[in-house]
């Protein structure tokens, strides 16, 4: 794919995600959103379909943007720029790991890890700066306790529609 379909497919990513996220908190406010985590979900996709650098700024991008537009993540505490880290990292992971060929769970479960961890680490160095005290090890278990269940559903759909767009470009 060149780099101009990239580019493109990444607005629609970027887009996507933000009507998701907008019609998952409408439904259940920040709890849901917590839950489900639609944003995380779009990015992984764009990692995983148009490559880590684009995943990388898809991820970088939309948590911030969707907490401008809708409040949703907030903007204040900066839950939406720690979330930019971790969602980066999804999309730089899923992408790389993917043009290693690695397996799509594999490649799920080291991505997903290691973001979850970036997110701790940016909520730790970034909340402390601005007078949230938590200690490392209870961010680290907060930010995979409240995930679980949208973690759980992106082990079972993402494999299924990756396979899916596979399959149809190779058609």
């Amino acid at each position: 794919m060149n780099y101009t379909k990239r580019i493109a497919y990444g607005g629609v990513f970027i887009a996507s995600g933000i009507v998701i996220s907008m019609v998952i908190h409408s439904l259940g406010g920040q709890a849901l959103g917590k839950m489900f985590l639609p944003l995380h979900f779009i990015v992984i996709l764009a990692g995983l379909l148009i490559g880590p650098w684009v995943g990388m700024v898809v991820g970088a991008v939309i948590a911030p943007l969707s907490g401008l537009l809708f409040g949703m993540p907030p903007l204040m505490p900066p839950v939406a720029f720690f979330m930019a880290f971790e969602m980066a990292t999804y999309g730089l992971l899923t992408g790389y790991l993917e043009g290693q060929g690695l397996n799509v769970y594999v490649n799920l479960a080291i991505s997903l890890t290691s973001g979850r961890l970036v997110y701790s680490l940016s909520y730790y160095i970034i909340g402390a700066m601005i007078g949230i005290h938590l200690k490392a090890i209870t961010a680290i278990l907060l930010s995979f306790a409240v995930g679980g269940p949208g973690i759980l559903i992106q082990f079972l759909l993402i494999p299924a529609i990756y396979h899916s767009v596979k399959r149809a470009r190779l058609s």
